[in-house]
């Protein structure tokens, strides 16, 4: 550049008024400018290298939808990293309700915004009730409407409300779902019609970076203890049962073998392949969703049993693809006595965990050598609801201890957090950024 070959800087495009309030500030710390006309402080105080005066711009910088293309251009233009971070970090705590905008981005930029949303703000541990089957009359239903989180440290930190579930209901039956940060709560709830009671259908989207619901398009079919699983930018939908109480199943009660599929940004689900459920059979719960699915990489994974020899198998979902395959071998009975599944989750390997009458079971599969890893003798302990996988520790509701418990995949110890302000019954537990 001119300026800095010959160590001058023209001033002659920056007017008195600007130069002004960059004067006021550094000298006497004073600052008044509107916001109509902080692009053109913005581009003067980065040409300018004033990064106090900078930085003080950009965090009175209110951005909208409205003009928040145009400070992305302008950011552009005049190379201003800073600008560029502030529109992009604005950008990821609204993502999925600016897709007009993030789309107008190239990859690269997308995948910045991306990154941003997964890691800006404190993570922090959350417990919410998946299913609710009391009434008002019990004092806990109300507290029961909550989100929880743990702050402070894991091991004392206290649980406190974050957000309330945003419809009023005393009776509910979600399955809960991380994708690009938001929790999606996927069900129905019980509501009072001119004869009696019947279940709606009901989506949520909650955006703790601005702790706010926004409803979203619901299933297609009407499930209950089903599997939502977020994998290569969508959620899919596995299994369940029809909702439309809340009895308990029985012998005639029959799993959706439909999957269905949610594109975020377009807010609408559509069938996919079905599960081949030909030899192939869930034990009904109502201790966890079924079938239990995980994904890894491009692909999900249901864990199930097969009926005449009660082996456990995997299948396996290819996303690109649309279709099943199986995950062979099996692994035995005389291998693993795992008549009570509680959690399919992903490291670098598929991580599974159930038990019998007498401990818990640990073990797992390879997905690239289709090899199933040791089997393991754990604690017994009844684990119910939705857990979580982070690093080598699975974190599972636990009725007993009325709080989350905590699995070391290494030494199979066993730990729990502080107890939840409310009974723990059917909880999902999980990490949102906040």
């Amino acid at each position: 550049m001119r300026e800095t070959s010959e160590s001058l800087i023209l001033l002659d495009h920056v007017s008195s008024s600007v130069f002004h309030n960059l004067l006021e500030f550094s000298f006497h710390n004073k600052f008044k400018v509107p916001q109509e006309d902080l692009g053109y402080h913005i581009q003067v105080s980065s040409y300018l290298l004033a990064e106090a005066f900078l930085s003080k711009c950009l965090s009175v910088l209110e951005l909208s939808p409205g003009n928040c293309q145009s400070y992305l251009s302008l950011a552009q233009d005049i190379c201003c990293v800073e600008l560029k971070r502030t529109v992009f970090t604005y950008l990821s705590r609204n993502l999925l309700e600016l897709p007009h905008l993030i789309k107008c981005l190239k990859d690269q930029e997308k995948e910045e915004v991306f990154h941003l949303r997964r890691t800006h703000g404190d993570r922090r541990m959350c417990s919410l009730r998946k299913e609710n089957l009391t009434t008002w009359k019990d004092p806990e239903t109300e507290s029961a409407r909550h989100i929880f989180t743990l702050r402070g440290s894991e091991d004392s930190g206290h649980w406190y409300p974050v957000t309330e579930l945003p419809f009023r209901a005393d009776k509910w039956c979600f399955t809960t779902v991380v994708l690009y940060n938001y929790l999606y709560v996927i069900g129905g709830y019980r509501q009072r019609v001119k004869r009696g009671w019947e279940f709606k259908m009901a989506s949520s989207r909650y955006n703790p970076s601005t702790n706010k619901w926004v409803s979203t398009a619901p299933m297609i079919k009407h499930r209950r203890h089903f599997t939502a699983v977020a994998c290569e930018g969508c959620i899919y939908a596995v299994g369940g049962w029809y909702l439309d109480s809340l009895v308990t199943p029985d012998s005639s009660t029959a799993l959706y073998t439909a999957v269905e599929r949610y594109d975020p940004w377009e807010d609408t689900w559509r069938f996919v392949s079905s599960l081949p459920l030909i030899d192939f059979q869930f034990t009904m719960s109502l201790s966890y969703d079924v079938p239990l699915a995980t994904s890894l990489g491009e692909s999900l994974y249901v864990l199930g049993s097969i009926q005449r020899t009660g082996e456990k198998l995997l299948l396996q979902y290819n996303t690109r693809h649309d279709s099943w395959s199986e995950l062979l071998p099996t692994l035995a009975r005389a291998d693993a006595d795992l008549p009570t599944l509680y959690f399919l989750g992903a490291t670098d390997r598929l991580v599974i965990i159930g038990g019998n009458n007498s401990e818990n079971v640990v073990t797992s599969f390879c997905v690239q050598s289709k090899r199933w890893g040791q089997v393991h003798r754990a604690e017994k302990v009844a684990f119910a609801g939705q857990g979580t996988v982070v690093g080598d520790q699975v974190l599972l509701p636990s009725i007993e201890h009325n709080a989350v418990a905590r699995l070391d995949l290494q030494t199979l110890s066993l730990s729990v957090f502080t107890p939840l302000p409310i009974s723990t019954r059917y909880e999902s537990v999980f990490y949102l950024h906040f």
